[in-house]
Order: C-alpha cells, then sequence, then structure tokens
C-alpha cells in the first residue's frame, strides 16, 4: 500500500476523481466525527483503482497531487455468504472487506437459514450492505470498491473454482477463487452433495461469520502469495 495512503487521515470515495466533491455525509463524518483540521491530508478515491492525495479545508477537499492509477489484481476473489441473525452479517461484510476481498455475494436462503427476508425489504437490506462495504473500505484505504452482489442462489455462483465450506473437506486452496459459506446450520446432505467440492478450515467448529472471515483470510493469504 502506498505510503499516503496509509498515512492520510481520512479516505473517501468520489465521483470524479479529476474533481473531487465530497457527499454531505462524508463531509459530516469529517468535520463532526474525525474532526479533521484544515491542511489534513484525505486520500480520495473513484473506486475504480485511482486516487489522488487531497487537504481538507473548511469543509471541502483541494487536490494536491496528481491522480494515480493502480491496477487491477489479475485474480479477484469472491466470498458468498448465508445471511445470519442479528448484526453478524454486517460485522461480516465489514470485516470481509477489510480482509480484501472483491466480491461478496449473498445467497438467498438456504435449507438450513435462519433469516428470510420479506420480498420487500431486500433492496433496503442490499443498500445498507453495500454501505457497510463503502465505510470498510475508506476506512482500510481501498482504491477498488468491493462489489456486493444477491440475493443469488448457490446454483448460480457456477462450479469453476468454487467451493464450499465444511469441515472435513479435502479440496485445495490453489485454483479456488470463490468460497461459498453457508448458514449457523450449516449446509443441508442435499446442498452437500452438489458437484462443489467442499474445503477444510480448520479442526474446530467455527459459527457461519467466523467460518467466513477465516475462510477470506486463507483464501487471500494463498491467492496474494
Amino acid at each position: 500500500m502506498m505510503d499516503e495512503l496509509r498515512r492520510s487521515s481520512a479516505h473517501v470515495f468520489v465521483a470524479d476523481i479529476s474533481h473531487p466533491v465530497l457527499t454531505d455525509g462524508d463531509v459530516h463524518h469529517l468535520s463532526r466525527v474525525m474532526r479533521l483540521k484544515n491542511g489534513e491530508v484525505v486520500t480520495c478515491s473513484d473506486g475504480r483503482g485511482t486516487w489522488r492525495v487531497t487537504h481538507w479545508k473548511d469543509g471541502s477537499v483541494e487536490s494536491v497531487s496528481a491522480v494515480v492509477a493502480e491496477p487491477e489484481r489479475s485474480v479477484l476473489l469472491t466470498v458468498a455468504i448465508a445471511p445470519v441473525k442479528g448484526d453478524k452479517t454486517d460485522l461480516t461484510i465489514e470485516k470481509l472487506v477489510e480482509i480484501g476481498i472483491d466480491r461478496i455475494a449473498v445467497l438467498q436462503p438456504l435449507e438450513r437459514s435462519v433469516v428470510r427476508w420479506a420480498s420487500d425489504k431486500t433492496s433496503q437490506v442490499m443498500d445498507r450492505y453495500r454501505r457497510i462495504a463503502r465505510a470498510a473500505a475508506m476506512q482500510s484505504r481501498r482504491v477498488y470498491l468491493p462489489e456486493i452482489v444477491g440475493p443469488v442462489s448457490l446454483d448460480a455462483l457456477g462450479a469453476d473454482a468454487v467451493a464450499m465450506a465444511e469441515p472435513g473437506g479435502q479440496a485445495s486452496w490453489d485454483g479456488v477463487r470463490t468460497l461459498v459459506i453457508g448458514p449457523e446450520g450449516g449446509f443441508s446432505p442435499s446442498e452437500l452433495a452438489s458437484s462443489l467440492p467442499t474445503i477444510d478450515l480448520g479442526s474446530t467448529i467455527l459459527r457461519a461469520e467466523t467460518a467466513a472471515i477465516v475462510g477470506a483470510s486463507l483464501m487471500v493469504a494463498h491467492s496474494r502469495r
């Protein structure tokens, strides 16, 4: 990570990197929550790989560097998750973004899923997940915004480079680009009987949210070596 990104007082996403303008929400956060002082460094990104250094001044930012373009990774990683009770899905999305996952797919209810949204709530929940992902990407100084998609079916993930997290799974991390995490009750026998390989995350039984974080960490570490 570039030192300018790491050391900036804040990192934000803007619509136009050539003329960065903050949203009202970001202005409030930087001024009222973080209480930035004039002259502090704020890095701005368009979420598509380009970014620049700016200085905070009276509720806006002034560009002080040229635009930097970061190449996209050649291998993009996806974690598919089944929503779980309470705010644990929010936490999971936040941590997956911090770890470096490129795409998070929210699954339609599986056989043992506890969380099942009413159809009129789906859009609202997905919008919240995207806001959480954006905030986590700002905190972790990412210049590519992660993609949040769903709800999607298990079949829609395809079979290429996909593995399901399951105790005792025998698949290798070599070639795994999409990791599927089951709900609180785990995958059903019929789901495990699909053509997808299973991959083991360790010797203990993990909660769904823990499995997502551990599995993402293992996949990222293996892929980025």
